[in-house]
């Protein structure tokens, strides 16, 4: 995990920063809102992490914040069947503790099988 404001440096690529952690991360648990659709980065950003989850390298854990399956797949039909949670039904600290408890539980198989 990194932060952006805190790690980046006057000159430095967000580009390549932006690849840099994408390549490194085996989980993107990504908000979906209106916002999110609207701006650039977040869109360049998303095809990374999609071709990563095709590839089997990266895992999508898609958060609907303040849209539902239609607004979704208005903007991408093959994002809107991903499994995701909703800020509607769902509080914040509910999806934090199952993508933490999903982290951890990859952690455990990948040390079980080393």
């Amino acid at each position: 995990m990194w932060l952006d404001a805190a790690e980046l440096r006057i000159g430095d690529s967000l580009r390549r920063r932006i690849d840099r952690g994408l390549r490194s991360s085996r989980f993107a648990a990504v908000v979906f809102s209106d916002s999110y659709f609207s701006k650039g980065w977040p869109q360049y950003e998303l095809d990374g992490i999609v071709t990563l989850s095709v590839g089997g390298q990266q895992n999508l854990l898609p958060v609907w914040h303040n849209v539902d399956h239609a607004a979704v797949a208005a903007h991408s039909p093959s994002l809107a069947d991903k499994f995701a949670r909703s800020t509607t039904d769902t509080s914040i600290e509910e999806i934090a503790t199952e993508i933490a408890e999903l982290v951890i539980e990859a952690r455990e198989r990948q040390r079980a099988s080393q």
